[in-house]
């Protein structure tokens, strides 16, 4: 028998979300299918034992690899599928429909791959040696930029690199680093200041390929997390690391700024997490109400449970169109500054909201570590600091209106 009109769009929305046909070709909408039947059959079912455990899944990581998300952006020639952002950010999204530990672990890895290839796109031979077994999951690469008295303020770099003869010698530390403590952990993109200050009193910054096994790096105890907690993330030091010329990345002094510029787009995949959470509330919710009855009626018959779940799909739905808007301008080309950061600013709000709503909804299983809205509630926090606080977005905006600081 064929399915109503409501039923066929409900089911519709609740495995795809907010449809958005004129953003997709039939490659994306097959790489989405195959990302959600992963989802089902290899994520969902230990999701809440990985997070309750705060345990990194070596197994799991590989099946990523193997399923082709980490090298989205990478060309074919180094191992990658040379994809598109809105394949990425499917996969970010799929992904924290169930998980979105695993969500971040393929975003740092995809994004680090990306600036390394970016930054080394005039040295095939270190891309050959380094990408392809990035791309299975074989080999993790972190990003080295936050530090423990930099914050908000990303550029503010005590890390500093000194030449020495033809290496250089880093010393300093790095806080909240993401992949960096994996079985397979072997390098980070470090951001450390080189030569003198300049009048503004910033030293140049430059970026390294630093070995995590290279003498004098110590990866630091494992932080314990309210949320992301299946992810692996460490503090490093740096004690007189010395490594080789051919560490540097791209040009002395510039590798900061480029990076920036470079990774706009990466808050995207970040919004397109939120959007993926947002409806991960929506199922859970939709699991709960099926089969409860309250005051003698279907508890989804309550206005109040129905206005509250219609109000976690609208903003998940925002989360979406806002995410999908800013990546397929990327990928034709348009600047994307305002969007990357609008969607940025308004994703990990609506997520954080639809958190909320659930975890309320829920009652007290909502306050149970075995419910996915209570991993969703956990996990959302985060969505609002990672790749620029609400107070960087609306600089951010603010200056493209012409508005703040300069």
């Amino acid at each position: 028998m064929a399915l109503d009109v409501k039923t066929q769009s409900r089911n519709e929305f609740m495995s795809g979300g907010y449809a958005l046909p004129w953003a997709f070709s039939p490659e994306h909408d097959s790489w989405k299918t195959t990302l959600q039947e992963f989802g089902i059959n290899r994520i969902a079912p230990e999701a809440a034992q990985r997070t309750i455990e705060e345990k990194f899944d070596p197994d799991l990581a590989l099946a990523v690899g193997a399923l082709g998300a980490y090298g989205l952006l990478i060309p074919t020639e180094y191992g990658g599928q040379g994809a598109d952002l809105r394949s990425l950010c499917l996969a970010a999204e799929e992904t924290a429909v169930h998980d979105s530990s695993l969500a971040v672990t393929i975003h740092v890895q995809a994004i680090s791959l990306a600036l390394l290839a970016h930054l080394g796109k005039d040295r095939p031979e270190l891309l050959r040696e380094t990408l392809p077994k990035a791309v299975t999951g074989e080999t993790f690469i972190s990003f080295g930029l936050t530090e423990p008295t930099g914050g908000t303020d990303a550029g503010h770099i005590e890390t500093r690199a000194i030449k020495k003869g033809a290496d250089w010698v880093i010393n300093g530390s790095k806080q909240f680093i993401t992949n960096s403590g994996t079985p397979f952990s072997k390098y980070v993109i470090l951001f450390a200041a080189t030569g003198e200050a300049s009048g503004a009193g910033r030293s140049p910054i430059s970026a390294f390929l630093v070995p995590l096994d290279a003498k004098g790096v110590t990866v630091g105890p494992l932080y314990r997390k309210l949320g992301w907690r299946a992810s692996d993330t460490h503090p490093l030091f740096f004690d007189d690391v010395r490594v080789p010329g051919s560490a540097l990345l791209g040009e002395e002094g510039r590798g900061y700024g480029e990076a920036l510029r470079f990774l706009t787009w990466a808050r995207l995949p970040i919004a397109a997490m939120c959007s993926g959470l947002a409806r991960g509330c929506l199922i859970d919710i939709d699991r709960f109400v099926a089969d409860r009855t309250s005051f003698g009626k279907p508890l989804g018959d309550h206005q109040a449970v129905a206005f509250k779940t219609a109000e976690v799909a609208a903003l998940g739905s925002l989360a979406r169109v806002m995410t999908y808007d800013g990546a397929w301008k990327y990928d034709h080309g348009h600047p994307i500054q305002q969007e990357a950061a609008t969607a940025k600013l308004l994703a990990a709000e609506a997520a954080n909201k639809a958190a909320y709503i659930a975890t309320g909804l829920l009652g007290g299983y909502g306050f149970m570590e075995e419910s996915a809205a209570t991993r969703h509630y956990q996990d959302a926090r985060i969505l609002t600091i990672g790749e620029g606080t609400p107070e960087v977005q609306k600089m951010l905006i603010a200056r493209l209106l012409g508005m703040g600081q300069r």
